[in-house]
């Protein structure tokens, strides 16, 4: 077991200090290092700068308030193919058969799940392995993404489905369709979550994003993260400032993972 937490604290240490290696960078619009980086993002998409009133994504997560009106997630999904693509940046899911989240009575179709390698948010300034974020639009255009974050544990059987259909490593990769996947088997706990609005963490940085990200984290496997960390790369946009917003957390108990040392 030691060696398995010093080979991951060795991955993380390359993500960390390493630019991402798809070449697929090369036709992305943005990326995550150099003149196209996280820095410039605000030169392609003004919305992207860090200002005094933005509400910029990801944040980091501490300090959350507890808000006992917050019900559990409600989503519609079921078994449907999905066609994965690597656009240069991530590795994005498109359903063939779209589910659907409501929302303090409004209704969301699923869109499409993309990954990050580490995870975007972070709980007291741990990142996590990895995180998936499932996008949902209203009719007004108006975005709701459920963040699952990964840690090192068991091998993930959803991750699996992705990884037998296979990962396209590169933006000229081939399309695969990912066949009887069911989305709803990536989540953990719909009854615990935290909530804040938010923003796309890509740009143009659209600030019409309301995040909810469930507390209860997901496993992977090392050689699942590994598979995955080749195709992504460094793909986390760095911590945004919170100015003022509120990050509001469901009063739902039960053994949270050991990262999560929020208090309620």
């Amino acid at each position: 077991m030691k060696s398995i937490h010093k080979s991951v604290a060795a991955i993380i240490g390359c993500l960390m200090c390493c630019s991402l290696t798809m070449s697929a960078q090369e036709t992305a619009t943005f990326s995550y290092s150099g003149d196209t980086g996280p820095g410039f993002w605000d030169e392609i998409s003004p919305t992207c700068a860090a200002t005094p009133t933005s509400r910029q994504s990801p944040v980091d997560i501490r300090d959350a308030q507890v808000d006992r009106s917050l019900t559990p997630i409600d989503t519609v999904l079921g078994e449907t193919d999905f066609t994965l693509t690597n656009p240069g940046y991530t590795l994005v899911a498109i359903p063939k058969t779209a589910g659907t989240l409501v929302l303090n009575g409004t209704t969301f179709t699923l869109l499409q799940f993309h990954f990050h390698t580490l995870s975007e948010h972070t709980i007291k300034g741990t990142h996590l392995l990895m995180e998936v974020h499932a996008v949902f639009q209203d009719a007004s255009s108006n975005l709701a993404v459920i963040a699952v974050m990964y840690r090192l544990g068991a091998a993930s059987s959803f991750l699996d489905k992705l990884l037998t259909a296979g990962l396209p490593q590169k933006s000229t990769s081939s399309p695969v369709t990912v066949t009887g996947l069911d989305l709803a088997t990536a989540f953990t706990d719909l009854s615990s979550y935290y909530t804040y609005p938010g923003s796309l963490t890509t740009p143009p940085c659209s600030e019409t994003v309301t995040f909810l990200l469930l507390r209860q984290q997901a496993q992977l496997s090392v050689s699942q993260f590994e598979a995955f960390r080749k195709a992504l790369g460094n793909d986390f946009r760095p911590l945004q400032p919170l100015n003022g917003r509120v990050v509001r957390v469901t009063s739902r108990r039960h053994n949270f993972d050991e990262a999560d040392t929020t208090e309620q």
